[in-house]
């Protein structure tokens, strides 16, 4: 077996480091965090932005959370700098971690990992991060550049942990009786009769026009009068769903779904599916089970599981700016309902 895999809790803990800032960060690599959690006692460090502690709620052999506070999104934290690396120096140490996994390319982590004292450290090995990595075989530098999966995959593989990639969330039973208890007060007659829109993301490119947002809703109470369009992002995007419904005729019901992410996830879990900007609830709602159609001008379109559908750009476009603009209305639409009709019914368990 691997080091990385614990015998009989003999190998002592294992931190996993993955300091990516956001949710579809995280979730890129959760199948590979959720096998290792399976075979040892896991600390996982990792940065508040991904929003851990809902990610991996229930997860059985996850321990702790460390939180990593540096470059999150521009802001300044407890581990920047040369005295914030001492600090996470002792964090590291701090969990008494035999084995450490780094899931990125960065030296900094190898060094304090080895700084902290911990025996066996193992990481991509990218360039100069292998000069403070002692376990396990490394990938090359052309790797750098790789998506995040194609490259978890690839170091796994050359690891003995490989495995058959399965993108699953937990929903809590606190968290499910809370849908529950939103879609009565809502008067949602169905769950099935949701589709969530996510309606923000990370940067500008990457978000559809809101009067876009507000076309498809009425081109969908046209086509399917029966479904229920619940607005979601984070909280600081409230003002998004406001001018979305100011945009909006006061026939159509259009709800806010804005709320805690445990929430969030219960109903990703039980809509019919999920349209809305390349972002992480976009990857949020295809590890829920639902089929997610993604709007694309940036990257090329997401496909690492069969919940993922795209419209998108053509390929000599993407990535140029204001390209997420000329994206139809209509054609959304088309391609939502389209992937609802073939989609199973949701299946929630808490």
């Amino acid at each position: 077996m691997s080091g990385l895999i614990s015998t009989d809790g003999a190998s002592g803990k294992l931190l996993i480091i993955q300091p990516l800032v956001g949710i579809g960060d995280m979730i890129w690599h959760k199948p590979w965090i959720d096998y290792l959690c399976g075979k040892n006692s896991v600390v996982l460090a990792t940065k508040p932005t991904v929003q851990a502690p809902v990610l991996f709620a229930a997860t059985e052999g996850l321990v702790d959370i460390l939180p990593i506070e540096r470059s999150q999104r521009g802001k300044r934290g407890r581990h920047d700098g040369w005295q914030g690396f001492w600090r996470l120096v002792a964090d590291f140490r701090s969990t008494g971690a035999e084995r450490a996994l780094i899931l990125h390319h960065s030296p900094r982590y190898a060094l304090a990992a080895w700084f902290a004292g911990i025996p066996s450290r193992w990481g991509y090995g990218i360039r100069r991060q292998r000069l403070w990595l002692n376990k396990g075989q490394f990938l090359d530098k052309t790797a750098r550049k790789m998506h995040p999966i194609a490259k978890m995959q690839r170091y796994a593989g050359l690891n003995d942990f490989a495995i058959d990639p399965i993108w699953q969330i937990n929903v809590t039973q606190p968290a499910s009786k809370a849908a529950d208890e939103f879609i009565a007060k809502q008067g949602i007659n169905a769950a099935s009769d949701m589709l969530i829109l996510g309606i923000g993301a990370m940067d500008e490119e990457r978000c559809w026009p809101l009067e876009k947002f507000a076309e498809l809703i009425i081109l969908l109470a046209a086509r399917r009068p029966q479904m229920i369009c619940c607005l979601m992002g984070a909280p600081s995007e409230q003002p998004l769903v406001d001018q979305i419904l100011d945009r909006l005729p006061p026939h159509i019901k259009v709800v806010n779904a804005i709320t805690k992410l445990d929430l969030g996830i219960a109903l990703l879990a039980r809509a019919a599916g999920f349209v809305g900007n390349d972002s992480g609830l976009l990857n949020l709602a295809a590890a829920c089970g639902r089929p997610a159609l993604g709007i694309y001008a940036q990257s090329r379109p997401l496909d690492y599981t069969p919940n993922l559908h795209a419209v998108a750009v053509d390929k000599s476009r993407l990535g140029k700016s204001g390209q997420i603009k000329t994206i139809a209305a209509a054609d959304v639409c088309t391609a939502a309902l389209n992937m609802l009709d073939s989609a199973p019914a949701p299946s929630v368990s808490a």
